[in-house]
């Protein structure tokens, strides 16, 4: 009878195969995620001045016509952020922001779209008053949240309000009222827990320290 066992040669040749595709998968993933992303991204700045190009324009390859629609976006939006940095550019985006506001499909998404986008600029993370532990959403299982606040109950009894936002979309999510028992105060920085969150928790600290609960 042959012996069908493997020899130590094809053996190695086996595991240098496979080591090599698992580290070639490890950076070719995240670049391709990346790739996908970016993709995404360019498509959306650029989908309205496309339109508006092809006309003026002509024929022109895919890829030129993106080029260029993304830099009349760019410059959109420089010019956008030059006229809100003066007086007058506040107080026409004011104006116009009141005109929405009045409107009534128009208003609930634009004020709900730019309270999301406030809270979540970097100079607004102060909005979260710290990162917590819950059980959530049973008692066997915990969720990263954030404290937006208290609020008293009927007997006079405080609640945390605790936004547990969804990954890694955090602009929904769950807003809970929770009893200062059931709150775990982290070490964790406000910063680091949105990175959490953003990135499904590949970017997260190593360990985190219970503290005292340090909000009014």
């Amino acid at each position: 009878m042959s012996n069908l066992s493997p020899t130590p040669g094809s053996s190695r040749i086996v595991k240098h195969l496979r080591t090599r595709l698992v580290s070639g998968l490890l950076v070719l993933i995240p670049l391709a995620i990346t790739l996908f992303v970016l993709n995404i991204f360019l498509n959306s700045l650029t989908a309205f001045a496309r339109p508006l190009l092809k006309p003026l324009l002509g024929v022109l390859p895919e890829s030129v016509l993106t080029l260029i629609a993304l830099t009349l976006t760019v410059l959109l939006i420089y010019l956008t952020g030059l006229v809100t940095t003066h007086i007058v550019g506040r107080r026409l985006i004011l104006f116009g922001e009141r005109l929405l506001l009045r409107l009534p499909v128009v208003k609930t998404i634009y004020a709900a779209s730019k309270q999301v986008v406030e809270t979540f600029s970097s100079h607004q993370t102060t909005s979260f008053q710290a990162v917590v532990i819950v059980s959530f959403p049973r008692r066997e299982s915990l969720a990263i949240g954030f404290i937006t606040g208290t609020l008293f109950a009927p007997d006079n009894r405080k609640l945390y309000r605790v936004f547990i936002p969804t990954t890694p979309n955090p602009t929904s999510g769950f807003l809970l009222l929770m009893s200062p028992e059931d709150v775990q105060f982290t070490d964790i920085p406000i910063e680091e827990g949105i990175k959490m969150i953003v990135s499904g928790g590949m970017l997260a600290p190593e360990k985190y320290a219970v503290v005292p609960d340090n909000c009014p």
